[in-house]
């Protein structure tokens, strides 16, 4: 999925890039032909993003369990805000639900990486630069977002070109950065390996971490483990 969304992201750059020069960036094909592709990345991006932090959590099954939970409620409440915006007379509407679902993410993956910090998690490089690029990708279209609406209501004639501009540099930026990191194997969880009995991950790599991580895992695991019987 994860391969999907990058091909997904450059193909999108590349069409858009032609419907601009052919439309101009204001024209009603423009409007209409960018969310329709982007609402397509999105929804992808949302299942790599959300593959790539179960790989890096899948060792730490009670904090997956509320992560994918809390990632559930806030796109549910974007789309309830989408709803609600949709016949905005300002024409800013979708830009707001936009950078709102990039903030979700943004905060998320900056909460997973804490998490991982704060509690000296053992988790695969690989997945950490995975994390990382996504969180700064996220940062930076909320930035965009912001900006090309400043930069509209001050009258910048080419607020356009700066806001295509910042997104594809920051794109390309990140996909490089992921390009190097994916050249290195990514380990085998322990939770994937066969002899391993299920549900048993957590308590084999248990000596890597410290007891209050091993403690909020068990709750977490034992809490959503009741609300699913």
């Amino acid at each position: 999925m994860f391969a999907w969304y990058m091909g997904l992201n450059l193909a999108q750059a590349m069409i858009m890039v032609e419907v601009y020069s052919h439309f101009g960036f204001n024209s009603g094909p423009s409007y209409r032909i960018y969310w329709a592709t982007q609402v397509i990345v999105m929804i992808v991006q949302t299942l790599a993003s959300t593959e790539i932090l179960h790989r890096a959590l899948e060792d730490y099954p009670g904090i997956w369990e509320l992560v994918w939970r809390v990632i559930l409620f806030a796109i549910i409440a974007i789309i309830g805000y989408a709803w609600a915006t949709a016949n905005s007379k300002d024409g800013w509407g979708l830009w707001a639900v936009h950078r709102g679902y990039y903030f979700t993410f943004a905060v998320a993956f900056v909460l997973c990486l804490l998490v991982v910090r704060h509690y000296s998690i053992s988790i695969d490089p690989v997945y950490k630069v995975l994390l990382g690029g996504f969180c700064l990708y996220s940062c930076g279209v909320i930035v965009a977002d912001t900006l090309v609406k400043s930069l509209f209501l001050q009258n910048f004639s080419r607020y356009s070109d700066v806001w295509n501009g910042f997104e594809l540099l920051l794109f390309f930026a990140v996909l490089l950065v992921w390009v190097v990191a994916l050249r290195h194997p990514v380990r085998v969880s322990a939770s994937s390996q066969p002899s391993q009995a299920t549900g048993g991950a957590y308590e084999s790599v248990s000596p890597q971490v410290n007891a209050s991580l091993r403690e909020m895992n068990d709750t977490l695991r034992k809490f959503f483990g009741k609300q699913a019987a």
